[in-house]
């Protein structure tokens, strides 16, 4: 089934894929504390990975100003996302979401982007798969797409909203 460019039908939620996605709506978790705590928990893996590859880096070799400035705006921008949790506000907590899904990307590909392309100053990982910390903020950074993914298909919920199922 296919939709013209532009225009999603009202329905789209009751499409084949839709249902596959969201487990057929069999399979959901009111936990939003939970998955929210998660969620920022992911980011904050994020901040502890960058972190953790300036520091060991800065102690053995001069660090390219472009990993710096990289790193630190990542490190300063997920602890901004990360507030999703503290916000009172629903469109707060649903702006860190997607925020930390946009950084996530980010990190997804600058993260396979330096392993395959030689950068300036970063040419020792490159070709190198086995980097801990970057395999570290790979994952932090894909479980944290699919950690939101969940909670827009609707198997969990993400604080502050709730379900009020019954049974």
């Amino acid at each position: 089934m296919g939709f013209p460019v532009g225009s999603w039908p009202e329905n789209w939620h009751r499409s084949r894929l839709f249902r596959v996605l969201s487990l057929g709506g069999y399979v959901a978790f009111d936990l939003p504390r939970v998955v929210t705590g998660l969620g920022a928990a992911l980011l904050a893996g994020i901040v502890a990975t960058h972190a953790y590859l300036m520091y060991s880096m800065a102690t053995r070799d001069a660090l390219p100003g472009v990993f710096v400035v990289y790193a630190a705006a990542m490190i300063a921008v997920c602890l901004l996302a990360g507030g999703m949790v503290f916000g009172r506000n629903p469109a707060v907590a649903q702006a860190g979401w997607y925020f930390g899904s946009a950084l996530s990307v980010v990190v997804t590909g600058v993260d396979v982007a330096t392993r395959i392309a030689s950068l300036p100053g970063l040419t020792a990982v490159t070709g190198r798969w086995d980097v801990a910390p970057a395999t570290f903020a790979l994952a932090f950074a894909g479980a944290f797409i699919g950690l939101h993914a969940t909670v827009l298909l609707g198997i969990n919920v993400a604080y502050p909203r709730r379900q009020l199922w019954e049974d």
